[in-house]
C-alpha cells in the first residue's frame, strides 16, 4: 500500500509578470507594480493592498491606486522566463504537468526519497528557482493534485505548505468556504448558496445523490469528492504532445454569453470531427480566450480515461465555460483536444462500467420525462 502512495508538488510563481519587471528594474521594489494595458494581467502584493487584482480594468485600478507603476505586457520576455523555469523543473523529472506559464504539478514520489524531509526538498526547490531566475515561488506538497494546489495557495508569497494525508486535508478545509473547492465558480456558489451550502463543512453533510441532483451527475460527484480530499487525477508526463485544435478570430468583439457559448460548441463539434477522422481518443479539453486588450487565457480539464464521445466533451466544456471571465470583450476563441490516444479500445474498470450504465439510465429517464411533459 505504501508503494502506491503519491507525493505531488505544486509550484506557483509569485506575481509572475510583476516580479519579472521588479527583478529587471530594482528601483520598483516596494512600490505597487501593475502589469496590463486595459485590464490587469498581474499586480504585485503591494498593489493588492489597494484592492487591485487580475482582470480588473486599469481605469478602475488607477482610481484605487493612482500612484502605482503601470507597465505594458512584455509577452516575449515572460515567455522566455517561463521556458527557463520549465527547463529547471524538467531537470528533476519528466513527471511534470505545466498548467500555465507560471505554475505546474510535479510528481516527486521517487525524488523525495533522497531527502530527509519535505521541508528540505521544498527549500532546495525554491532556492534553485531563485538562484537561476531571481524570482520566488510558493509551494504546496500533498498526497494528490488537489491537496498540493490548495497548499500552494495557502501562504503567498514565497510560502511552503504541506497537506500530507486525508486527516490534514480535513483540518485544513474545516473553516474554509466552498469557493476554495476547485470547480466552484460564482454560478455554482449561487446554486449551493440557495441550499444553505456555503462552507466546506456544509458540503460534507450532503449526500452524493443530493449533490448530483443539485449540480448534475458529473459536477456533483466531483464536488463531493474534492470536498473530502479525493482526487485521482494523475500528473501528466511531459513528452511529445499530440493535440487537435481550432480557433476563430472575430472582427466584432464578442460580449453576449449565449453567443460565446454557441461559438464554443461549434468549435468543439468541428474539432471533434477531426478527432474522429484521425481515429484519436482524448483525455484533455482546453479552452482558449483572447480578449480585446490581447490578454490570452486558457482553461483545461482532464479525464481519467480517454474518450471520443461528444456528449462527454460537451459536459467538460460546460464545466470549463463557468471558469471564463465574460465581463471583458473577446476577440478570439479556441478549442484544443490534447493527451490523444491512438488506441480505439481502452479497458474500463467495473466502477467505470457501472457509472456509465447508471448515467445512461438517468439520461433515458430524463428523455422519457421530457416526452411526457409535451
Amino acid at each position: 500500500m505504501g508503494s502506491s502512495k503519491k507525493i505531488i508538488l505544486h509550484y506557483d510563481m509569485d506575481a509572475f509578470y510583476a516580479s519579472i519587471e521588479i527583478r529587471d528594474q530594482p528601483n520598483l521594489r516596494g512600490k505597487p507594480v501593475i502589469v496590463g494595458t486595459s485590464v490587469i494581467t498581474t499586480c504585485n502584493y503591494e498593489a493588492r493592498k489597494y484592492g487591485l487584482h487580475s482582470a480588473m480594468s486599469v481605469i478602475k485600478a488607477r482610481g484605487l491606486c493612482p500612484y502605482g507603476i503601470y507597465l505594458k505586457v512584455d509577452k516575449e520576455k515572460y515567455s522566455r522566463v517561463s521556458k527557463q523555469i520549465k527547463n529547471l523543473v524538467l531537470k528533476l523529472t519528466n513527471k511534470v504537468e505545466f498548467i500555465a506559464s507560471d505554475e505546474g504539478f510535479v510528481d516527486i514520489t521517487d525524488i523525495i526519497k533522497k531527502y530527509s524531509s519535505y521541508e528540505i526538498f521544498a527549500e532546495k526547490f525554491q532556492r534553485g528557482i531563485f538562484k537561476n531566475t531571481g524570482l520566488t515561488c510558493s509551494i504546496g506538497i500533498g498526497y494528490n493534485k488537489l491537496s498540493a494546489k490548495l497548499a500552494s495557495d495557502a501562504k503567498k508569497p514565497g510560502g511552503v505548505t504541506f497537506i500530507r494525508n486525508l486527516n490534514e486535508f480535513a483540518d485544513f478545509m474545516s473553516d474554509k468556504g466552498i469557493k476554495l473547492i476547485p470547480g466552484i465558480g460564482k454560478k455554482t456558489q449561487e446554486i449551493l448558496g440557495r441550499k444553505n451550502i456555503v462552507q466546506v463543512s456544509d458540503v460534507l453533510k450532503v449526500s452524493l445523490q443530493e449533490l448530483r441532483s443539485i449540480l448534475g451527475y458529473n459536477r456533483g460527484e466531483m464536488i463531493y469528492e474534492y470536498s473530502r480530499g479525493v482526487d485521482n487525477r494523475k500528473v501528466s508526463i511531459e513528452s511529445k504532445t499530440h493535440s487537435i485544435s481550432n480557433e476563430r478570430t472575430y472582427s466584432t468583439p464578442l460580449e453576449d454569453m449565449d453567443f460565446i457559448w454557441s461559438e464554443f460548441l461549434n468549435l468543439l463539434v468541428k474539432t471533434h470531427k477531426r478527432l474522429k477522422y484521425q481515429k484519436f481518443h482524448t483525455k484533455t479539453l482546453t479552452l482558449k480566450v483572447r480578449y480585446l486588450d490581447r490578454k490570452t487565457i486558457t482553461r483545461s480539464k482532464s479525464m481519467n480515461i480517454s474518450t471520443q464521445n461528444i456528449e462527454t466533451l460537451k459536459k467538460l466544456l460546460d464545466e470549463l465555460f463557468e471558469e471564463i471571465n465574460l465581463e471583458n470583450k473577446i476577440k478570439l476563441l479556441g478549442i484544443n483536444l490534447g493527451n490523444l490516444n491512438e488506441n480505439k479500445e481502452y479497458q474500463l474498470s467495473f466502477k467505470d462500467v457501472k457509472g456509465i450504465k447508471k448515467e445512461r439510465k438517468i439520461q433515458e429517464l430524463k428523455a422519457k420525462i421530457k416526452l411526457l411533459n409535451y
